[in-house]
């Protein structure tokens, strides 16, 4: 009888911490709606750098412009061509 009390406490308190584990990681994996964006059409001789140079906030990191850029587009590479529509992060 004692054995089985155990079990159960021991099962129970299991099941408490795997739902804790997944409340937090559901609740940490959870985003907003996406930011908003502005379409860009690439001109012939465009590079990533050079679009977001001209729309980088002073004191930001271009760096992390150029991969929200990738991101919000889904682009692999920092290879774009002529045409091609990228999304860009406002603000």
């Amino acid at each position: 009888m004692q054995q089985t009390a155990k079990r159960q406490l021991s099962v129970r308190l299991s099941v408490f911490i795997a739902a804790v584990f997944l409340l937090i990681g559901g609740a940490a994996d959870a985003e907003g709606p996406p930011p908003p964006t502005v379409e860009y059409v690439v001109a012939r001789g465009d590079t990533l750098w050079a679009i977001a140079a001209d729309r980088v906030p002073p004191g930001e990191d271009i760096r992390r412009l150029i991969a929200d850029i990738r991101e919000s587009s889904g682009i692999q590479s920092s290879v774009i061509y002529p045409g091609q529509v990228l999304l860009i992060p406002k603000g």
